[in-house]
């Protein structure tokens, strides 16, 4: 199982290799804020993506337990085809619903406060949503991905009715 698990993962890179919310590097808008947390602060992994980053020069892989979650930090400086899935979607997130198990791409929530991108999101680039969409009917196709998505969308819509 664990194998087809990365063969989405796999296939998720391959939609995401040549699209990003710009047409440039939007870390030139921002100085990168994305890439510069604290020690603490990371991208979530999918289950099995963890694989791909156990031996990767400046990442390193940890537990977080807010998400109950592996994920991955970087040192702010990595080859941009390296990057877990959580990094090449931000600041977007693809929810899904318990309910019906359909999935939306909209604004990751945890990113509102300080991306410029979410500022005007007329700007963002529609191949990159689209890509964005297909890669949710892909992981849709896939349990473990999807229920973890599941859970995972919970979590984020949960902290932020707080």
């Amino acid at each position: 199982m664990k194998n087809s698990v990365n063969n989405f993962i796999l296939k998720a890179y391959e939609y995401l290799e040549s699209v990003t919310p710009y047409e440039f590097d939007c870390g030139k808008i921002c100085d990168k804020k994305c890439c510069k947390g604290s020690n603490s602060d990371g991208m979530l992994l999918l289950p099995g993506e963890e694989k791909l980053f156990e031996h990767k020069e400046n990442f390193s892989v940890y537990f977080d337990d807010k998400y109950n979650s592996l994920a991955v930090r970087c040192n702010g400086n990595c080859n941009r085809n390296e990057r877990p899935f959580s990094c090449r979607i931000f600041p977007y997130f693809i929810y899904f619903t318990r309910d019906n198990e359909k999935c939306t791409v909209a604004p990751d929530i945890r990113a509102i406060d300080f991306c410029p991108i979410l500022e005007d999101k007329s700007t963002v680039n529609r191949k990159f949503l689209r890509a964005l969409r297909i890669t949710g009917k892909l992981f849709s196709a896939d349990d473990t991905i999807k229920d973890y998505l599941i859970n995972i969308s919970e979590l984020i819509t949960d902290f932020n009715s707080l």
